[in-house]
């Protein structure tokens, strides 16, 4: 899996830290980027229109955006329990 990520992201850190809590931050490579809203990365904006970090592009070459989002994927991939299953835990 690869993330797309620039170090000034609290976001980035939330799913990296969900990574290491879950056991999976060794399989992650980490990819520079510049989220600037001026000055595009264009390889970027290539994998995700919005130009957003993060952006993770899974070994299957799915490409995902939006932390909440990651961090669920990186629950389910781990079988981990960060995001509980039932409702009242999860949204209570």
């Amino acid at each position: 899996m690869k993330i797309h990520y620039s170090v000034t992201s609290p976001f980035v850190r939330k799913c990296l830290v969900a990574a290491n809590e879950l056991g999976l931050r060794d399989r992650i490579e980490l990819v520079g980027a510049s989220a600037h809203p001026v000055t595009r990365d264009r390889g970027l904006v290539a994998i995700n229109p919005l130009g957003q970090v993060p952006t993770l592009v899974t070994d299957e070459g799915a490409v995902l955006y939006d932390s909440r989002v990651i961090v669920e994927y990186l629950n389910t991939l781990a079988g981990g329990d960060l995001v509980p299953e039932d409702p009242d835990a999860r949204w209570g």
